[in-house]
């Protein structure tokens, strides 16, 4: 009955009672012959589609299959570089302001525990998209410090505003240090485009993915519409056109 009861009131949230008045009125002018009555049905199927589980994970893997994650021992490198993956300003901290949001968060620790297990630098890349923005790279340094790691060990890229840019001012900054194999952490979902950009660039890199999207369970739940499922979705999308993009020259 607990399940049920959960199934049930999953629907009444905002993205399911969306889908659900949607199909509704469908059917309603459906039955009134309304024109652009296709139009909705459509609209209404892909809209849950893409926020079911299913549908999202059929999105992502392809994208997270695409490099397996090594064995922490098998590494051989000599700098990890870690891309952001966005951040929140103006909002407090332990020890600060502003906070890593959940990509560049899990994206963060994949890299301090990879620090610490092979006591390689970092290399923090991602800076402000807007002007409103916090620096991504002065709040991960902030937090890193915070848990002892070493200042000389932290390096930072504070002008990268996208992947092209963390590839190109990477690539500078490895050269500026002598460092010949970097380890680019970064989200499942991005590993590709990411490890596309960077050897374009000419670095020999080894891609370290991370913060996973793509489940492997099926169960009752995964046939409701979710809005954080629908933001997988909207990722999956936007990486397959930034891909695209990358591949043709555009960035």
């Amino acid at each position: 009955m607990l399940y049920i009861v959960k199934w049930i009131y999953s629907w009444l949230l905002p993205l399911g009672g969306i889908v659900l008045a949607l199909g509704f009125l469908a059917a309603y002018q459906r039955r009134r012959r309304s024109a652009g009555v296709k139009w909705l049905a459509a609209v209404v199927l892909v809209l849950y589609a893409l926020s079911i589980a299913p549908v999202s994970n059929w999105l992502l893997r392809p994208l997270e299959q695409e490099y397996e994650q090594p064995a922490a021992q098998a590494l051989d490198g000599d700098v990890i570089i870690m891309l952001g993956g966005g951040v929140l300003a103006g909002v407090p901290d332990v020890d600060g302001e502003g906070q890593l949001s959940g990509a560049a968060a899990n994206r963060f620790l994949t890299a301090l525990r990879l620090h610490r297990a092979l006591g390689l630098p970092l290399l923090l890349s991602g800076g402000k998209v807007l002007p409103d923005d916090a620096s991504e790279s002065a709040v991960a340094r902030r937090m890193l410090l915070s848990l002892g790691a070493a200042e000389s060990m932290i390096y930072t890229d504070e002008e990268s505003r996208n992947t092209a840019e963390n590839a190109a001012f990477s690539k500078a900054i490895c050269e500026a240090n002598g460092w010949r194999r970097p380890i680019v952490v970064t989200s499942a979902f991005h590993m590709e485009r990411a490890a596309y950009l960077f050897r374009r660039e000419g670095l020999d890199i080894t891609p370290y993915p991370c913060d996973y999207r793509a489940g492997t369970g099926i169960s009752l739940y995964s046939f409701v519409p979710q809005a954080s499922v629908l933001a997988d979705s909207c990722l999956a999308i936007k990486e397959y056109v930034g891909l695209a993009a990358a591949r043709a020259g555009l960035q």
